[in-house]
């Protein structure tokens, strides 16, 4: 019996965890001039609870081009919904029931990428950011929305690169050490066609296209690029057109939560077998543990 209990208080200590989530990322943001675009990376963060204040502090860090090595504090400058502008690696913010805030990057030097890290007093706050890209004459040429991200060890983003499309897509390790990470390119009836390893640094970021992952290219195909690692990792993804002006969100699919191989666990074993239909109630709302 004792086992009995530990397992219901496990699951569900474990889904407690979840509802009460302070933290969550921006795998990608970027700021700068590529060739002769400008990219700029808008911010946007809203309280949406009835009641109490948050508080938080969003802190970016930039990659490393040595992948095992660590990231570096990223030092952007933003300015906010009122015109302030502030140059730094981490802002803090205060946002009452219902409140908003937008912080947009200038797009000045060249270009930089990274990820950001908002911690917040409250589970209730939540954000988005935008991906915008101007020609010299400061003319909007392509703009895309993209979800915030909670790390999960495993992940996946969709690829289609038929037509002469890409896929393009950015991961990081939030964690505080090396993340030994797994690519697995999987076409449309889940064949492999490509694969390969790597050591992610702490505070690390990685962007690029999909067929620029592997060696040699993969070919065009539809299908997934599953990402699994030891270590909870946030990812985003977007899908170019073949003049790569134009692009829209794939957000990545969790693989598993922690329910899966709670359940697994408990179908190795028939005594437990009343606490099974718990855990698959409990798979079947969805509660993601990452």
């Amino acid at each position: 019996m004792k086992r009995v209990f530990w397992t219901v208080i496990w699951i569900l200590t474990a889904t407690f965890v979840a509802s009460a989530q302070t933290t969550f990322y921006y795998p990608h943001i970027v700021n700068g001039a590529v060739g002769p675009y400008i990219l700029k990376t808008t911010i946007l963060l809203t309280n949406p609870a009835s009641a109490g204040t948050a508080s938080g502090t969003i802190r970016f860090t930039r990659d490393n081009s040595n992948l095992a090595l660590a990231g570096s504090p990223f030092l952007i400058t933003l300015t906010d919904e009122s015109g302030t502008t502030a140059t730094a690696n981490s802002f803090t913010f205060s946002l009452a029931p219902g409140a908003t805030r937008k912080l947009v990057s200038n797009g000045m030097g060249a270009s930089v990428s990274g990820f950001a890290t908002v911690s917040t007093s409250a589970g209730t706050v939540s954000g988005t950011a935008i991906f915008s890209q101007f020609d010299s004459a400061g003319n909007l040429v392509a703009e895309a929305g993209v979800p915030s991200a909670n790390a999960v060890p495993r992940q996946a983003i969709f690829v289609d690169t038929v037509g002469g499309y890409s896929v393009g897509v950015a991961y990081a390790n939030p964690g505080g050490s090396a993340a030994n990470v797994t690519l697995n390119l999987l076409d449309s009836g889940a064949v492999s066609v490509a694969s390969t390893t790597q050591i992610l640094g702490s505070g690390n970021h990685v962007q690029g296209f999909t067929f620029q992952m592997f060696n040699p290219p993969p070919p065009p195909l539809v299908g997934t690029m599953q990402i699994t690692s030891d270590s909870p990792l946030v990812a985003l993804a977007l899908r170019f057109d073949p003049t790569l002006l134009k692009y829209t969100t794939l957000p990545p699919v969790t693989l598993a939560s922690l329910i899966n191989p709670a359940l697994e666990w408990l179908q190795e074993r028939p005594w437990l077998t009343p606490l099974t239909s718990i855990a698959r109630l409990l798979g079947s709302l969805q509660l993601r543990i990452g």
